[in-house]
């Protein structure tokens, strides 16, 4: 999101105990001329970095830190909150609790559009028990119908369209449609353009007035840069925007321009999309982004990430399993695929503190990645017999051969992937056991 996180700039410039001393404009000058150039480099828009650095000073200058106080937390907490301002003061959810729902999405043409609104209709269906209507309205992208209607078949929603008919006539027959078969929630995949224009303009406001929305949410990529901010604006004047969803804030975009919209227009950020799969669709909370790009880290966003499509009944059983010392390949790859569930590691480092995802590199992500692709495909070339009973490898080296052979890698990555095996089942075997007997579980594990 930033090359450089927030909180590194003021660690390196606030290093000195400043007790009893008050603050002067020299003193934070250079910090924040710092901050200032990160926030811009991350594509923040440039008038939101001019409030946030004179709302910083005039809450800093003439200051006197307190004896006992940290200097860095205290210029912190000013720093957050001033991006808490400008990401949002409050949590904003999307509409939930109305017997029935109208989500109109909007906006151009590789935002993400057609692949949220599926992940939406997930969220609606899996979390909150409702039955979902998904609308078919992009009657000018090619295959975005067809998209949508292959998307709405793997969450297993109802899917409503009627090709190229005139969009204000279909949403009125779903409109129909969706009262008659009892539908909570009906979602909108309407066109979008490369960029915003009349006709498309007057059809959206066409749509809006036909069904009168209770959310109408722009759908902006992280990627894009500060002229999504006019988009947004035209967008916003003509239809009234309800929110917004920021789609690929999982990647290395700079994020900054859409980050700056809420600041600019008075609309909340609702909901981010971080991955491709359908449900990778989170709430936004202002509060934890702002800790992020601080370099504090978002655990609270990762564990419920992980509550949300992790098994948690089958990690318990196979943990329970690795501590009564019965860990089998088995149990590797059931824990492989769990946290391949997460996402990527490179994805899941982003939400750790600075100081924690500073101290691994990107090589070292990117070759831990690897092993666990590589273990996934030689352990998904066992059968489940070999993976429960790992000692027939040695029994009968011709299984050996057969998996490699069949996963088409070498015998030394099937020999590695085997040997650090042994070791985790060695070491939650010596774990196992000073539970057993009372002792300190870590007892000579150190």
């Amino acid at each position: 999101m930033l090359k450089t996180m927030v909180g590194n700039i003021v660690a390196k410039h606030f290093k000195k105990k400043l007790d009893g001393l008050t603050i002067k404009e020299e003193h934070i000058t250079d910090v924040l001329r710092e901050i200032r150039i990160a926030l811009l480099d991350g594509d923040v828009n440039l008038q939101v970095v001019k409030n946030l650095i004179k709302s910083v000073k005039e809450k800093t200058i003439g200051t006197t830190i307190q004896p006992g106080t940290n200097s860095q937390n205290f210029l912190l907490s000013i720093i957050k909150e001033e991006l808490i301002n400008i990401l949002g003061k409050n949590v904003s959810k999307i509409a939930v609790d109305k017997p029935f729902l109208n989500i109109m999405l909007v906006g151009l043409q590789g935002s993400g559009k057609t692949t949220t609104c599926a992940k939406l209709a997930n969220m609606y269906k899996n979390k909150l028990g409702k039955k979902v209507l998904l609308v078919g309205v992009d009657i000018y992208r090619p295959a975005a119908i067809e998209q949508l209607r292959t998307l709405a078949k793997e969450i297993e929603v109802e899917f409503f369209e009627k090709g190229t008919q005139n969009p204000v006539i279909t949403v009125d027959e779903a409109q129909t449609y969706a009262k008659q078969n009892d539908f909570n929630v009906v979602i909108y995949d309407t066109a979008g353009r490369l960029q915003t224009n009349q006709e498309l303009m007057d059809e959206l406001k066409n749509i809006r007035n036909k069904v009168n929305p209770n959310e109408i949410i722009l759908v902006v990529d992280a990627m894009s840069g500060q002229n999504i901010i006019d988009v947004a604006t035209t967008f916003h004047n003509v239809l009234t925007l309800s929110g917004f969803i920021i789609t690929k804030l999982d990647g290395d975009a700079r994020a900054g321009a859409a980050l700056s919209l809420t600041a600019l227009l008075n609309v909340p950020i609702k909901m981010v999309g971080t991955g491709e799969k359908v449900g990778s669709l989170d709430q936004f909370y202002p509060d934890r982004m702002a800790e992020r790009i601080l370099g504090l880290g978002d655990i609270l966003t990762l564990a419920e990430k992980a509550n949300d499509v992790v098994d948690q009944n089958l990690v318990k059983k196979t943990f329970t399993r690795m501590l009564a010392g019965k860990m089998d390949l088995e149990d590797l790859m059931i824990q492989l695929n769990q946290v391949n569930k997460m996402g990527s590691l490179d994805s899941i480092m982003k939400f750790m503190p600075g100081h924690i995802s500073q101290q691994v590199n990107e090589n070292q992500i990117t070759d831990a990645q690897e092993k666990i692709i590589l273990y996934q495909i030689i352990l998904n070339s066992m059968t489940l017999k070999e993976r429960r009973n790992p000692i027939l490898f040695k029994k009968e080296p011709n299984r050996k051969a057969r998996v490699i052979k069949g996963s088409g890698r070498k015998p030394e990555e099937f020999n590695k992937l085997i040997n650090e095996w042994e070791k985790s089942k060695d070491k939650m075997d010596a774990l196992s056991k000073n539970i057993r007997s009372g002792k300190n579980p870590f007892s000579g594990l150190m």
